[in-house]
């Protein structure tokens, strides 16, 4: 099978994603240079070393419009010191949010924990302590947090706070993939784009891709940057990754199809 030139793989990347009617510009821009970011409460990335106050207290804000169902069987106490918190911040009391949110978090109030996190990870309201942001965010992977797990594998990929762990990275992105994250389905993508942590699989790697394109259109999401910047791609792997994208779009779960066609790869290699 021969490689398709660079400019026929960006010509066959926007075929699939006009396919799939997203408006994407085909730059040649990798990874490393624009991945997706941790994230602000609740479902929001956030690029290294960029803080918005008003990005972080509407999505913080966000998290409150929804009490009745977010925080039915929660500790009162707790919310009440979480609600404390959002109005510090509001006032700009950075020192007091985090305080309030510390004392909802250890109340086991899963919001603050990630609040608590995204505070010691980006040094808000408190010193910059990124070992001590794994803590919290490990704290809100334990209720089910898919932010907190995003921002986990993030770290892991990176090397903030822990050793490089792309494995451990990988495993992060795929729990949140499963509760319809889809920066975090983008992500894992890459990994198997590159061989990091996982097998290379560059088909098993654009179809996350595109998944990750179709279903956040956010200028935050990379995805379609992401796939433009592949190379080795053939028009095959592409017609293959976008009927292996299709499949893991209309599954229950996700990592079935997924974890099938890897392993189906697998064999066939084995077997040449």
């Amino acid at each position: 099978m021969i490689p398709v030139s660079v400019a026929g793989i960006q010509t066959h990347v926007s075929a699939v994603l006009d396919a799939m009617n997203i408006v994407a510009s085909v730059l040649g821009i990798t990874k490393s240079e624009r991945p997706n970011k941790t994230k602000m409460l609740p479902r929001r990335t956030l690029p290294r070393g960029l803080i918005s106050v008003l990005a972080l207290s509407a999505c913080l804000f966000a998290t409150i419009a929804f009490p009745a169902e977010a925080q039915v069987n929660e500790n009162p106490q707790a919310v009440a010191y979480f609600e404390a918190g959002i109005a510090a911040y509001e006032a700009n009391n950075l020192p007091l949010a985090y305080e309030k949110f510390l004392a909802a978090a250890k109340d086991g109030h899963a919001d603050s924990q990630f609040n608590v996190a995204l505070m010691y990870e980006q040094g808000i309201g408190i010193g910059k302590d990124e070992m001590e942001a794994i803590v919290w965010y490990g704290k809100a992977v334990a209720q089910g947090s898919s932010a907190a797990q995003f921002n986990l594998g993030v770290l892991y990929e990176n090397g903030r706070g822990t050793n490089i762990d792309y494995a451990k990275a990988n495993e992060w992105y795929r729990k949140a993939s499963v509760q319809g994250d889809a920066l975090a389905i983008g992500n894992p993508g890459m990994l198997y784009v590159r061989g990091q942590g996982v097998n290379e699989n560059k088909v098993a790697g654009v179809a996350l891709l595109l998944m990750s394109a179709t279903e956040n259109r956010s200028p935050e999401n990379q995805a379609r940057r992401n796939i433009s910047a592949t190379r080795g791609l053939t028009s095959e792997m592409i017609v293959a990754a976008q009927t292996l994208s299709e499949e893991l779009s209309s599954a229950q779960n996700l990592l079935v199809p997924l974890d099938r066609y890897l392993k189906e790869s697998e064999n066939s290699t084995e077997t040449k």
